[in-house]
């Protein structure tokens, strides 16, 4: 049973922990899961408060001996208990955390690049790593940093917890810089305080009823604002307890995470629609195991990060019935960096609204009548904070929408950050704008377009992303959803829609990640289909289809498509208008060569594998590289890595090194029956 929250003087995440550790020493709040095959071979690895307040102090004191009360330090551990250590010990020190994530061995370069942003924006004084970040990173960021102090965390000596210094904090004072996930251009630091994070947890736990039932499963990334804020403070906040899973582990088996919920009778976790997506697909691909599970506890599945689908929630509903989930427990939810984490939430079930699609291109609300195109929003709750204002505004006039409008969503109260790290001109517009007529504010801008009813959140959009042709909105995400489904080889979330200037005019570009290998003659015809089908549901004309590779429709770190970023790559010309030619296909010609391609085959949906092919030219990505490792290492028994598939290319390169591992098995077997002989 969890604990009743921290008593209301705690002003600070510093004091917060410190209580946490003097009144439940022996309490575990966070339990990191590290393994590979199934949860009965994953190895717990927990910290109890006094413990984690200890390994803080300690790192405290380290990071103090290079850094004064408001440096910024980096941390770019791997997720785990080093990474919750470091964000507390980063506070502890009196200086402000700046999560991040370490780069992934198969997309070093994108990595790289986000990291050195980070670092040249915040101009951290040091930066924390791990062995693993250490020999991933090897001399990449030397120049970059070279004059920031970097810290082995899990190294640091435990002892060094008795030099601490407790800084003076203020509640006003910076804990943290969320960087966004953004899109194109510079990562732009969100500016929170303690202040801002106490109060959004507050909103947090009494919309979300966690209050003394904070039992959850995890696997958002720590450096993603609502795996840290959501998932790791909101365990400390509630006195409750967190299990904490990689997002590899995920994303390698997405029914890992549920597995993980009915093991440990788990009440909440959070994820973005697609993780459920992903899930229910996965289940409903194994129906024994299902009914096998138990998910009768499970009654808090926050849904948020993107738009939330009525047909995700249902299909997810529908594939874990037999484990006892019921859809009512879906709390659909509308949150942003920019005001810590949440802003509105459903208390329970899910609303829905079916649209009239024509008057929503008019930003008029009215309900579908029968026979009509329809548009069904999910609802997102009221407001998570009584004392936080909700308003509608018109983007261009800045005036109140009247009511049955859309508008852009704007938020005022104790959550909204204090702004962008040294973005004042962007920090005003953004964070301090204000009615006109009534001159009533500061608010903060979301971006996000959306409407009211009777006090729910209904969001319908984004404000950047809208394609406006001739006069008319449209929303990507439908256009998007319309296209998958005008043709089985069309990819589920593997479409992006945007425009472009094109003789004068607004005009409507998809970006298409059709399987691999399909002929000219398919292609033709999934363009026929989308064009037909774009045409009926929304009466307007597709200028051009694009087919690109998978790893050309981008997503954040939390599952967010970079439509910004597929429209720039377009009109950069990184996408060809035709397949590049490839290397004429060459069977496979032995067992191991025939267990590669078979394997490539499943993961990327493939049915004919060459021995030239190569993983990520075939639509490979990292989350297909962890799935080709999760379906190898299962089925052979090898115990290959990620920078196992980053090292080698092609189903030939592939199968010598499994051939090298397989030699490698044989001698420690034949080791181990000459020692036992």
């Amino acid at each position: 049973m969890s604990k009743k929250s921290a008593g209301p003087g705690t002003e600070d995440l510093n004091g917060l922990l410190r209580w946490r550790a003097e009144h439940e020493p022996e309490s575990i709040t966070y339990t990191f899961l590290d393994g590979f095959l199934d949860c009965d071979t994953w190895r717990e690895q927990s910290l109890t408060n006094a413990e984690l307040h200890r390994r803080a102090r300690a790192l405290a004191a380290r990071i103090q001996q290079n850094a004064k009360r408001g440096d910024r330090v980096l941390v770019l551990n791997h997720p785990g208990l080093d990474y919750v250590v470091g964000i507390y010990g980063s506070m502890l020190a009196g200086t402000v955390a700046v999560p991040a994530y370490p780069p992934e061995t198969t997309r070093l370069n994108r990595g790289l690049e986000r990291i050195r942003a980070i670092v040249a924006d915040a101009q951290p004084s040091c930066v924390l790593i791990d062995d693993e970040t250490a020999g991933t990173l090897g001399e990449s960021l030397r120049s970059e940093v070279a004059a920031v102090e970097r810290i082995v965390s899990p190294a640091v000596d435990p002892a060094l917890a008795d030099t601490w210094v407790a800084p003076d904090i203020a509640p006003g004072d910076l804990a943290v810089l969320q960087y966004t996930s953004g899109s194109t251009g510079q990562p732009k630091g969100v500016m929170l305080s303690h202040r801002n994070l106490l109060e959004n947890l507050r909103a947090g736990r009494d919309a979300y009823g966690v209050e003394g039932r904070m039992n959850g499963v995890f696997w958002l990334p720590p450096y993603h604002d609502m795996g840290l804020i959501g998932g790791i403070l909101m365990a400390l906040f509630c006195g409750g307890r967190a299990r904490l899973l990689a997002p590899f582990a995920f994303l390698r088996d997405p029914l890992r995470w549920v597995r993980t919920m009915s093991r440990y009778g788990a009440y909440v976790s959070a994820a973005p629609n697609f993780a459920y997506e992903l899930a229910a697909q996965a289940a409903e691909s194994a129906p024994e195991e299902i009914s096998t599970l138990d998910l009768s506890q499970w009654r808090v599945a926050i849904s948020g990060a993107e738009p939330v689908r009525s047909e995700t929630m249902s299909r997810f509903a529908r594939a874990f019935a037999p484990a006892g989930f019921r859809r009512d427990s879906f709390r659909p939810s509308f949150g942003l960096a920019e005001n810590t984490l949440v802003v509105t939430a459903q208390t329970g079930g899910s609303s829905l609204a079916r649209l009239d699609a024509a008057e929503l291109e008019r930003n008029q609300v009215r309900e579908a009548a029968p026979g009509a195109t329809a548009r069904v929003v999910v609802g997102c709750g009221a407001s998570a904070d009584p004392r936080q204002r909700v308003e509608i505004v018109d983007p261009g006039t800045l005036e109140r929408c009247p009511a049955g409008t859309v508008g852009e969503i704007w938020v005022s109260g104790g959550s909204v950050a204090q702004g962008y790290w040294r973005r004042a001109e962007e920090s005003d517009s953004v964070f301090r704008a204000s009615l006109a007529g009534t001159g009533e504010g500061p608010f903060l801008r979301t971006g996000d377009l959306g409407f009211l009813r009777a006090g729910e959140l209904f969001v319908t959009g984004r404000l950047k992303d809208l394609i406006i042709l001739r006069g008319r909105n449209h929303y990507p995400h439908d256009l998007e959803r319309t296209a998958e489904q005008a043709h089985p080889r069309i990819s589920s979330g593997r479409c992006v829609a945007f425009s472009v200037s094109a003789d004068g005019e607004e005009a409507l570009v998809l970006a298409l990640a059709a399987a691999p290998r399909t002929s000219e003659e398919e292609r033709s015809a999934i363009a026929e289909a989308v064009r037909d089908r774009v045409g009926e549901l929304h009466e307007i004309a597709v200028r051009e289809i694009v087919f690109v590779p998978r790893g050309g429709i981008r997503r954040t770190s939390s599952g967010k498509l970079q439509r910004s970023a597929v429209r720039a790559a377009y009109l950069a010309g990184e996408y060809p208008r035709e397949d590049r030619a490839r290397t004429p296909y060459t069977a496979p010609r032995d067992e191991i060569e025939r267990t590669v391609a078979d394997a490539w085959g499943r993961v990327l949906g493939v049915e004919r594998v060459g021995i030239h092919d190569r993983f990520f030219e075939l639509g490979g990505d990292s989350l297909k590289a962890a799935q080709l490792l999760g379906d190898l290492n299962t089925r052979l028994g090898h115990r290959l890595t990620l920078s196992d598939v980053a090292a080698v290319h092609t189903v030939e390169e592939f199968a010598a090194l499994l051939g090298r591992d397989e030699a490698k098995q044989l001698r420690v077997s034949t080791d181990v029956q000459v020692d036992l002989g």
